[in-house]
C-alpha cells in the first residue's frame, strides 16, 4: 500500500521560523512572518531568517538517514526497530508511514521562500548578498532531497501563507527539469560566499552549517551526467580548502598507520576520531547540524540511528573481504589484528585477538554518530564524487589515483597521473596538496581514500577497453563509497544515480536484494529485487494537486 501525501497540508501547517534569539540553537518558532512584514534591509532580521531555516535542518536528520540508508543495502533492522522503519527496510510502505512524509522539507523550502522574497531587493546592493545566497543553498539542498526521493519537484518559489496562495498555478518539474532549474538558481549566486558575519553558537560554526555552492553544483551536474562540469566544481571547492599539503579537507589527517616488526603488522588509527570528537573534526567534516538539550534542541535522530539500525551482514562481509596494505604492498591481516577493512573499527566494536566481534546480530550498533551534531558532508565524500565525475568524463586512471592515493603503491609518488594532465581540474599540484623532498618527489600530503586507512589499492584489468575500464572503475568507486561512507545517509542516492546513469535497474535492485539474501531471507530478497527492477518503484509516491502543471503541458 502506497503513501500519498498532499503537499497542500505540508505548506499550510508550516511556520516561518524566523527569530531574533541570540543563539541558533535557541530557536522558538512562534509566528508566521508574512512577506509584507519582513524588513529585508535589517541585518538582525536577516540573521533571524537564516537561523530559522537552519534550525529546521535539525528536524530532518532522522528522516534523512532513514530514507538514505534503510532503503539501501548497508543497514538492517534491530529488535528495537519500529514498524515504520521496518516497512522502509523491506520496501513495503503503508499509507501512514511517518518517514515518507515530506512536510519538513516543504516547510524548509517555504521558509526559505519567505526569506528570499523579503530580502531580494536589498540583497544585490551587497548588504545581504551572503544571507540571500546562503538561504538559496539551503533551499536547493531541500529541493534536491525531494527530487532524490520523490522523483519530481513541485516547484514553489513564492511564500505560501494563505489558502489563496495554494490555489495559484505552479510548475511541476520532472527529475531532469528539476536538476536544470536548481543549477540555474545556484549559478545566480556563484561567487558569493556563505555567511561569515554571524557569531558561532556553542562552539559550532554557522558557516559550516550551510552547503557550499560548488559542492551543490558538483552534485547537480553529476546527476545531469555533465561530468566535466561536476569535476570542475568539486575541484574548485577542494582548491579553496588546501594549502601546503596539510590543510583543510586534504585527506592527510585521521589516518591509519601500519608498522612491521618481527614479521608482524600492527596498526594505530585515528580514523574513528572523525565521528567521536566533541566538536566536528575540522580537517574532515564540511557541513553539519548541531544539537543542544540546553536550548531545547535535542537530537531526535540519534536513537533512530544508533538503536533502530545496525550494519547489514552484507556490508560486514564487504569490510571483512578487504585487504590491508603496508607501503603499498597488500597483506592479509593476522591475529591479534582485526581482519578486513581498517574502517570496520569505526563502525562496530570488537575484541582484540578474537576474529569474532564482541557483538551479536541482536546487539550490533552503529558508532559513526555523535549526539551533539550530525555530519551532512565530509571530505571523503567530495573526493569520491570527484573520482566518479572524472572517471565518467573519461579518466579512469586518474579516478583510481584519487581512490587509492599516490603513496599506496610501490611506484614513485611522482609517477601518479595527477600532475601533468592537460585538463587543470585533473591536477593536484605539489605545494598545495603535497609536500615534497629536495628532488621534487611528493613525500606527504593527500593520502587518497584507501591510502589514508592503509587499505590495499584497487585496480582493473589493463586489457579492458576504455569503456569497459570506465564501467569497472565506476563499480569500484561505488563499492568504495559503501566502505567509507556507510550509514551517513547517502547510500540510496549513490545506488540510484548509478542505476539511472546506466539505465540499469539491476544495479540498485541487486544491491538491496543482496542485503536480505546474505542472511538467508530469500523470499524478501526476491520480492525486493522484483519490485526495484521497476524504476517507478524507486521514488516515493506524492499526490500532486491539479494546479501543479508539468512544463510540457
Amino acid at each position: 500500500m502506497k503513501q500519498y501525501t498532499n503537499i497542500f497540508l505540508s505548506l499550510l501547517v508550516t511556520l516561518a521560523l524566523f527569530t531574533s534569539c541570540e543563539s541558533l540553537l535557541d530557536v522558538e518558532p512562534e509566528e508566521v512572518l508574512l512577506e509584507e512584514d519582513y524588513l529585508g534591509d535589517d541585518k538582525l532580521d536577516a540573521r533571524s531568517a537564516l537561523f530559522g531555516v537552519l534550525s529546521q535542518m535539525q528536524d530532518i536528520v532522522g528522516q534523512y538517514v532513514a530514507l538514505g540508508e534503510m532503503r539501501a543495502d548497508l543497514v538492517d533492522v534491530t529488535p528495537d526497530t519500529e514498524d515504520d522503519l521496518r516497512q522502509i527496510n523491506a520496501h513495503n510502505i503503508t499509507a501512514d508511514n511517518s518517514y515518507v512524509d515530506p512536510s519538513i522539507l516543504f516547510s524548509i523550502i517555504n521558509n526559505c521562500n519567505f526569506a528570499l522574497k523579503g530580502m531580494d531587493i536589498e540583497a544585490y546592493d551587497g548588504v545581504l548578498e551572503d544571507d540571500y545566497a546562503s538561504i538559496m543553498r539551503i533551499r536547493t539542498w531541500a529541493q534536491m532531497q525531494i527530487l532524490i526521493h520523490y522523483g519530481k519537484l513541485p516547484y514553489i518559489t513564492k511564500p505560501i501563507a494563505t489558502t489563496d496562495h495554494l490555489k495559484e498555478e505552479y510548475p511541476l518539474l520532472t527529475f531532469s527539469e528539476g536538476i536544470d532549474q536548481l543549477i540555474l538558481n545556484l549559478e545566480s549566486v556563484t561567487g558569493i560566499e556563505n555567511v561569515t558575519k554571524y557569531e558561532s553558537s556553542l562552539g559550532y560554526n554557522i558557516f559550516n552549517m550551510i552547503p557550499d555552492n560548488d559542492v551543490l553544483l558538483g552534485d547537480l551536474y553529476l546527476w545531469k551526467k555533465n561530468y566535466v562540469s561536476a569535476a570542475i566544481h568539486y575541484k574548485a571547492f577542494l582548491d579553496k580548502n588546501v594549502d601546503g599539503g596539510a590543510s583543510l579537507y586534504n585527506l592527510a589527517a585521521y589516518t591509519v598507520n601500519t608498522t612491521l616488526s618481527g614479521g608482524k603488522y600492527s596498526t594505530t588509527t585515528s580514523w574513528p576520531s572523525i565521528f567521536s570528537l566533541e566538536l566536528p573534526a575540522s580537517q574532515e567534516i564540511i557541513n553539519y547540524v548541531a544539537f543542544s538539550d540546553q536550548y531545547r534542541q535535542p537530537n531526535g535522530g540519534f536513537d533512530i540511528i544508533t538503536k533502530q539500525m545496525k550494519p547489514s551482514a552484507l556490508i560486514l562481509q564487504n569490510w571483512l573481504s578487504q585487504k590491508k596494505s603496508f607501503e603499498g604492498v597488500p597483506y592479509d591481516s593476522e591475529l591479534p589484528q582485526f581482519p578486513g577493512d581498517n574502517r570496520l573499527l569505526g563502525s562496530v566494536t570488537g575484541t582484540v585477538g578474537v576474529i569474532n566481534f564482541s557483538w551479536t546480530e541482536e546487539t550490533a550498533r552503529i558508532y559513526k554518530y555523535n549526539y551533539e551534531y550530525f555530519t551532512w558532508n565530509r571530505a571523503a565524500r567530495i573526493y569520491l564524487r570527484f573520482a566518479e565525475a572524472i572517471n565518467f568524463a573519461g579518466y579512469p586512471q586518474q579516478a583510481l589515483a584519487i581512490v587509492n592515493g599516490i603513496f599506496n603503491t610501490t611506484e614513485p609518488a611522482n609517477a601518479a597521473p595527477l600532475f601533468t594532465n592537460v585538463e587543470p581540474y585533473l591536477n593536484f599540484p605539489i605545494g598545495e596538496y603535497y609536500t615534497a623532498n629536495s628532488s621534487g618527489v611528493p613525500t606527504a600530503g593527500n593520502q587518497g581514500i584507501r591510502g589514508r586507512v592503509d587499505m590495499a589499492a584497487v585496480s582493473v584489468d589493463p586489457n579492458l577497453s576504455e569503456m569497459d575500464a570506465i564501467e569497472a572503475v565506476g563499480q569500484l568507486i561505488l563499492n568504495e563509497a559503501a566502505l567509507e561512507l556507510a550509514f551517513e545517509g547517502t547510500r540510496w542516492e549513490d545506488l540510484l544515480r548509478f542505476s539511472m546513469r546506466n539505465n540499469n535497474p539491476s544495479i540498485l535492485a541487486d544491491a538491496v536484494a543482496s542485503k536480505f539474501g546474505t542472511v538467508g531471507d530469500v523470499a524478501t530478497a526476491n520480492q525486493v529485487q522484483q519490485k526495484l527492477m521497476n524504476p517507478d518503484n524507486w521514488f516515493l509516491p506524492l499526490t500532486i494537486p491539479e494546479n501543479f502543471v508539468p512544463k510540457n503541458n
